[in-house]
């Protein structure tokens, strides 16, 4: 599913390591991929032209991954937009959790640390209902 389509995916993750670990795990796939540092710089950028997925760490700083998501819902509601998919990744892993990711309006959950197994399926279930351009 990833290798379809050279897919636009922005990425929050504050933690440099962190970055070059999402980076090594996804470097196999012609994506077009853009870390970003927190969920302010991501909501601006993803306001400038959208993505096709968002991956969204839940614990930074300025604005956290809970929060960036929130903004995001609330625009895509406010001007008709279907929801981009949102996936969570943080080591907050409990099933609470998860679900209060999920009520938040997250689309899905990768536990940190990150198995590429774990987040390449769960990123192809997300655009698995995305039209191409």
């Amino acid at each position: 599913m990833l290798q379809r389509h050279r897919w636009r995916v922005l990425a929050a993750e504050d933690n440099l390591t962190n970055q070059l670990v999402l980076r090594h795990l996804l470097k196999e796939f012609d994506l077009d991929l853009t870390i970003l540092p927190d969920g302010a710089e991501l909501c601006a950028l993803w306001r400038a032209g959208g993505a096709d997925l968002i991956l969204m760490d839940v614990n930074m700083p300025v604005m956290d991954g809970v929060a960036a998501t929130s903004e995001i819902r609330r625009a895509e509601r406010e001007e008709g937009c279907a929801p981009v998919p949102n996936i969570a990744i943080s080591a907050n892993a409990m099933a609470h959790q998860i679900e209060g990711y999920l009520a938040q309006g997250m689309t899905a959950h990768v536990a940190k640390p990150t198995r590429k197994s774990d987040l390449v399926a769960a990123m192809a279930r997300a655009l698995a209902g995305r039209r191409l351009p």
